[in-house]
């Protein structure tokens, strides 16, 4: 933590291996390492006002009762930390699609590349020509630099201007 100078750290992020064999093991680290980077960011901010001296954690657990033993073992403020539970987003998106059917399917096709393919050399159905064509629809993250418009843009020029131009659809920024 010295050399990475954690006490200046604004936010520590801690993944979790999501194949591992014995899911709750995995989170009890997880834990036990957010606790650590708390007691050795407190101890050294200790001196400094309390916006200061509690770390911001950034948490991914697995099993949904791993976020109750979190906040239970943690002993100082946890308003700014995040905890994201894998398998509460599971369960949450198996939900969704069963009032949306299909949601899952067009999730993991926005996320992942599907490559190139003739629709009609698999399968001459309708629906699947129009599933095939949804597969060339991704998620991109792109950087937009200062020197490709230096004057100051907001999201809707920058809307308009992927639209336009790039036959793209903008639907979140990140500054």
């Amino acid at each position: 933590m010295e050399r990475a100078l954690g006490d200046k750290a604004k936010a520590f992020i801690l993944l979790t291996n999501k194949n591992s064999a014995i899911a709750s093991r995995e989170d009890y680290r997880n834990i036990l390492i957010a606790l650590a980077i708390k007691k050795y960011h407190y101890i050294k901010n200790s001196n400094k006002d309390e916006a200061t001296n509690s770390a911001r954690i950034c948490l991914q657990l697995i099993k949904p009762e791993s976020k109750d033993l979190y906040y239970k073992s943690v002993n100082l403020s946890t308003i700014s930390d995040s905890l994201i539970v894998v398998e509460e987003i599971k369960m949450n998106l198996l939900a969704k699609s069963c009032f949306a059917p299909g949601l899952i399917a067009m999730i993991s096709n926005l996320i992942a590349s599907a490559g190139e393919s003739d629709p009609k050399e698999i399968m001459e159905e309708d629906w699947f020509e129009e599933y095939s064509e949804g597969l060339g629809h991704e998620i991109y993250k792109m950087e937009i630099t200062n020197e490709d418009y230096p004057d100051k843009i907001d999201f809707s020029k920058i809307v308009e201007i992927a639209f336009y131009e790039e036959n793209a659809i903008v639907f979140a920024i990140e500054v």
